[in-house]
């Protein structure tokens, strides 16, 4: 029997809630898929393997993720609603079905979650991770859920995938507040990245020789521990290095070599590896002697690749 291809998934949909045609006799997987790393880069991978070329295969998860509602945590992301989208789409899924995720949502039981996915969704086939929990108080595991869900559809059971420790999205989170980017990078399957649009900053960075651009990235967004980085910066005119200055909520880069007005632009930058940490200087000058020898030092790991 025909396997579906690895091909990009250009019309995926979006479903809020919202029964659609499109996802009977699907095989989709359930989870929080935050940062969509290479764990979960190995589930859509099983969905494939399980999906003919008549198949759809999609992805059931949650708004916002459960974590936040039942603990009542900030709301911090790996990767946002439209990151999330688009990576999925570049693996080939076909939908994304968004459960609400509420108080009242919470209190459902292992069977009502599983008769709901059934008369949402009607999938054929559900991929669960071994460690994944369901219904009221988690009561539900992956194992029950094979049984719970007999009469509605089959479930394929993963292993998570290691690396040292498991690959979870809790542990990426650790690695980037520590400043640990290459082992958080390498977790993720990709570089970290983060997108927003320019705004206009105080110009300081211009009278020292060393213009920058401010973009303002979304509140719920993780940013990586206070620092100096070296990233990518991804723009049309092509992909530019860049030092990024990152504390608080303030993300500042200077793009090295470009010369161009980026004002309300959406830029995305890849972060590569952390420089140094924040240090004050007690005048411009030596800011900017600083600044030059963050450059050099990310011209110089980037001759070292």
């Amino acid at each position: 029997m025909p396997k579906r291809s690895a091909s990009f998934s250009r019309n995926m949909i979006i479903l809020l809630d919202k029964p659609n045609l499109v996802t009977k006799d699907s095989v989709c997987a359930i989870g929080s898929f935050d940062g969509v790393h290479r764990g979960h880069q190995a589930v859509v991978k099983r969905l494939k393997e399980h999906a003919r070329t008549d198949i759809k295969i999609g992805i059931i998860t949650f708004l916002p993720l459960p974590f936040f509602v039942l603990t009542s945590s900030p709301i911090i992301y790996l990767t946002v609603k439209r990151e999330k989208e688009d990576i999925f789409r570049m693996l080939g899924v076909d939908f994304i079905y968004y459960f609400k995720f509420t108080q009242h949502f919470a209190q459902l039981s292992p069977d009502g979650f599983v008769e709901l996915i059934s008369r949402r969704i009607k999938p054929s086939a559900i991929v669960v991770g071994d460690n994944f929990h369901f219904g009221k108080n988690r009561q539900g595991s992956a194992r029950s859920l094979k049984k719970v869900s007999e009469d509605h559809f089959t479930v394929d059971i993963m292993r998570r995938i290691k690396e040292n420790g498991t690959i979870s999205s809790t542990r990426i989170r650790e690695l980037l507040l520590l400043g640990h980017i290459k082992a958080a990078n390498r977790l993720l399957g990709r570089p970290y990245s983060l997108t927003g649009r320019v705004v206009r900053g105080k110009g300081k960075g211009a009278k020292i020789g060393f213009p920058t651009i401010n973009i303002t990235v979304q509140k719920e967004k993780l940013l990586p521990l206070d620092g100096v980085y070296k990233v990518q910066v991804m723009l049309k005119e092509g992909t530019y290095l860049g030092a990024m200055f990152c504390r608080n909520d303030l993300v500042e880069v200077h793009v090295i070599d470009f010369k161009g007005d980026l004002y309300r632009k959406e830029v995305t930058v890849h972060v590569e590896c952390r420089i140094r940490g924040i240090e004050h200087f007690s005048d411009d000058k030596k800011l900017g002697v600083a600044i030059a020898h963050d450059i050099r030092t990310i011209r110089g790991k980037a001759a070292e690749k």
